[in-house]
């Protein structure tokens, strides 16, 4: 008997099986965040893939199956199995739908089978292997389990909290955006707010500042941060004020909360964004495709998120 520490058995290679889960209104958002981090975009809510993210990563994740083995029926499967007298102890299976139509009494056959081909003990709670099982394009999928731990939700509560402040979930998703896999990237988000995306980017491990015009604004965003263990680092200034440079810059366009805001200003944020950084993602109430353009920047990809109880967003990306 022996733990498992086999590569697919088709080649050599570690691939991974990865499952998304989100809304039409935020597919095209996905979108983009997958060719960011994978480098391309998958045509099904599942692909494969031997590039490994952590699914904690993106919102969109569930999770993925690092994959021991590929099969064509669950018979091949479970003597592949018992063949390499496959040993776990304390270990759960489950079972993950995609299109394949498996019923769900097939789905429990098929986790009974594969589960009693493996030798050792089944744990029902707290299990210490998670092992996962699905089927695909007709062929049978079964491997180690690493499921997305969801802790941002966690962080939508904070002390300071507006309701036209740019949602987690986008945020979370414009950080993966801005760096792809490089973590070394300096970011800026000069128009701050209460801090989403500082709070986001910097549980990712990525260097980035920030900065708002306005001074209640920014003693709320920097008690936020020190809410969730950050420095409280962000400062009052003006964008045009703002003299180094930075990889990406992330804005959050001013709507006109707390103070007016022209669509000249709102121009000159987006010049002044083209000095500061190589690649910008900006956020607008509107399409400012022209405005981002006539700055100079080139656009590389857009989206629009729609949402109902909030502020529907335009998302810009551009160098």
């Amino acid at each position: 008997m022996r733990s498992s520490n086999k590569t697919n058995n088709y080649d050599n290679i570690i691939k991974y099986q990865y499952f998304l889960n989100y809304s039409d209104n935020l597919k095209d958002l996905c979108d983009i965040e997958m060719k960011s981090i994978f480098g391309f975009i998958p045509k099904n809510k599942y692909f494969t893939t031997s590039n490994y993210i952590d699914p904690s990563r993106s919102v969109f994740i569930k999770g993925c199956i690092v994959i021991l083995y590929l099969e064509n029926s669950l018979e091949a499967l479970e003597r592949a199995v018992k063949k390499d007298q496959l040993f776990y102890e304390d270990y759960k299976i489950r079972f993950i739908k995609t299109d394949d139509k498996v019923k769900y009494e097939d789905s429990l056959k098929a986790l009974r089978t594969i589960g009693f081909a493996i030798e050792g003990n089944f744990a029902l709670h707290n299990p210490k292997i998670k092992l996962a099982l699905t089927k695909i394009n007709n062929q049978w999928i079964f491997g180690h389990y690493i499921k997305n731990d969801s802790t941002w939700i966690e962080r939508k509560q904070k002390p300071f909290n507006y309701s036209y402040a740019l949602d987690i979930v986008i945020a979370k998703t414009l950080i993966n955006i801005a760096i792809s896999n490089n973590f070394n990237l300096n970011l800026v988000d000069p128009c701050c707010g209460i801090g989403t995306v500082i709070i986001e980017g910097r549980y990712m491990g990525v260097n980035i500042k920030g900065f708002d015009l306005n001074p209640v604004v920014v003693n709320k965003c920097n008690e936020n941060l020190k809410f969730f263990g950050f420095k409280d680092d962000v400062k009052k200034k003006n964008i045009c004020d703002i003299t180094d440079t930075y990889d990406v810059a992330i804005v959050d366009l001013p709507y006109g909360k707390f103070s007016k805001t022209s669509l000249s200003e709102q121009s000159l944020i987006i010049e002044k964004t083209k000095k500061i950084a190589r690649k910008a993602i900006i956020i607008s109430m509107d399409d400012m495709s022209e405005l981002i353009t006539s700055s100079g920047f080139t656009i590389i990809e857009k989206c629009f998120v729609q949402k109902r109880d909030k502020f529907s967003r335009y998302i810009t990306i551009c160098y």
